[in-house]
């Protein structure tokens, strides 16, 4: 995108950009947007969990730079074996941002298509939910996974939380990362093996646009995800969640917020949920 020139009177200092849409990766500007704007709250709840929006952007930078500090590289794939939850979104966020390539394996998936991707794709580094780490480190065993990074503690991983540690020289993530060719991977197997295809960031930001478009999010919104639709919709649906205020909901088991009901859904194809009127007896 060219940059234009400004006629007339120039004021002294730096002009910044506007943060109304992601920078580099999906969550890229999102905490400095949430700091500036406290009142779009928001919050991310998973079965037994709720995080706020803010602490939840904020992780993702950390988690960025941890991976950054790690040896991970522009484009570097890296496995997330987790149901939909906030810890899948919080992995996918947290590799895309450092520059990588996301690839969330499907929890239904057999472990033999699980290692084929793997391997498939040099997948060296695998992001796990704790109740799956005997599975992840079965993978590692037939790929060249070498490491295998849990939230929570499991015996033979890395706590996630390792990442979070501050950096020795200050340095590691940036939001312009996200410029490069990075993205998330889906797979299927075919009759030649296993097929990986490369959603890029365009391909990320033209659905969140589509959708912000579509669906007109605001803050008393309740975005409901689960197993339903295709990845690369629904991290572009809750990153918009995110972006505008509302609150997600990610789990078929995820508790909804007290008093509140699902205003929109990702289905195959997100959509807003029509509620009966009040007093209308449905």
């Amino acid at each position: 995108m060219g940059v234009g020139l400004i006629s007339g009177p120039q004021r002294p200092g730096r002009h910044l950009p506007r943060r109304d849409d992601p920078i580099g990766s999906l969550t890229g500007g999102l905490c400095e947007r949430l700091r500036l704007r406290p009142a779009l709250g928001g919050t991310i709840r998973g079965r037994g969990s709720r995080v706020e929006a803010l602490t939840f952007a904020a992780t993702v930078e950390r988690a960025a730079a941890g991976l950054s500090h790690r040896g991970m590289c522009f484009s570097d794939v890296v496995g997330i074996l987790a149901p939909v939850s906030p810890e899948r979104l919080l992995a996918t966020y947290t590799v895309m941002s450092v520059g990588g390539r996301a690839l969330p394996l499907s929890t239904s998936s057999d472990l033999e298509t699980q290692g084929a991707i793997l391997a498939e794709t040099d997948a060296r580094l695998l992001l796990v939910t704790a109740d799956l780490a005997p599975t992840a480190l079965e993978l590692a065993e037939r790929s060249r996974v070498r490491q295998v990074i849990a939230f929570g503690d499991a015996l033979g991983t890395t706590p996630f939380d390792e990442l979070l540690r501050p950096s020795p020289d200050g340095s590691g993530y940036h939001p312009s990362r996200g410029l490069f060719d990075n993205g998330i991977l889906g797979y299927e197997r075919t009759s030649d093996g296993v097929l990986a295809t490369l959603y890029p960031h365009s391909d990320l930001m033209g659905r969140f646009s589509l959708l912000r478009d579509r669906l007109a999010l605001s803050a008393d919104d309740v975005v409901a995800v689960d197993e339903r639709g295709d990845e690369p919709t629904r991290v572009a649906l809750v990153a918009l969640a995110l972006w505008t205020g509302a609150c997600v909901v990610a789990g078929a088991d995820a508790p909804l917020p007290e008093g509140r009901r699902v205003t929109v859904l990702c289905e195959p194809d997100p959509v807003r949920v029509a509620h009966p009127a009040p007093g209308s007896g449905r």
